[in-house]
């Protein structure tokens, strides 16, 4: 059985749909709480892949989170061992950050479902290929430069890094992982600042999951089942 390990940076941020794939793949995974005063390994060990979830912390700020420092350079661990590494909103940004890229305030807050262009690289790449522009939910502040040898594969209107992947390890801006219910369970942490940072989103959140969270579904289903298709030939190969 594969084995994943998977950092959970914020209370609530967990998995999402990505579980139900994981699940029906027969991958198992075991979270790990370094906001709750959990150790995070120093190095793969057993592990066959690493995936990075969401918050609200900057992904380079040490001084409040000295965990953020010990994930990337697990990251990167993962990444030099050939495990596959898969980072989400802030896990994107603590993977860029392992390869040596900038994360920095982009100034505004991207809050939505964003429609997102897939690059000309994206045709052939195992996660992405046969898929046209979709719509999926951004929550961030932050952006990540592209790290030196990425491959940038779905860039945005506003925020042009939404994907990249090295090697075998991908980074995706986006929460691909959040269905209504996971927005359920953010929502009374952050009603009040989305009121103040996008009213007309907090007022139509209901609707735009209506219209767009089956096409989001989907990607978070082929994304999550293909990323574990790497996981499991990187396996099959060092074994």
């Amino acid at each position: 059985m594969m084995t994943i390990l998977a950092i959970e940076f914020w209370p609530s941020s967990h998995l999402g749909d990505i579980a139900a794939t994981f699940d029906k793949c027969g991958a198992r995974t075991v979270y790990v709480r370094p906001e709750e005063g959990e150790p995070l390994p120093r190095e793969p060990d057993d592990w066959d892949g690493l995936v990075m979830l969401g918050g609200p912390q900057n992904a380079e700020d040490d001084a409040r989170y000295p965990y953020l420092g010990d994930a990337a350079r697990l990251a990167a661990a993962f990444h030099e061992a050939s495990r596959p590494v898969l980072g989400v909103c802030l896990g994107s940004q603590i993977l860029a950050r392992a390869f040596g890229a900038r994360v920095r305030r982009q100034g505004w807050t991207e809050v939505g479902f964003t429609e997102l262009e897939p690059t000309g690289a994206a045709d052939s790449d195992p996660l992405l290929t046969g898929f046209g522009p979709v719509r999926i939910l951004e929550y961030h502040e932050d952006t990540f430069d592209l790290p030196e040898k990425a491959t940038l594969l779905l860039t945005g209107e506003r925020c042009r890094n939404q994907a990249f992947r090295l090697g075998a390890s991908y980074g995706f801006q986006c929460h691909f992982e959040c269905s209504t219910a996971l927005w359920r369970e953010w929502w009374p942490q952050m009603s009040d600042s989305l009121l103040e940072t996008d009213p007309e989103f907090h007022a139509r959140w209901p609707d735009d999951f209506a219209r767009h969270e089956a096409g989001a579904m989907a990607f978070c289903d082929a994304v999550s089942g293909r990323w574990l298709d790497l996981v499991r030939t990187n396996r099959r190969l060092a074994a």
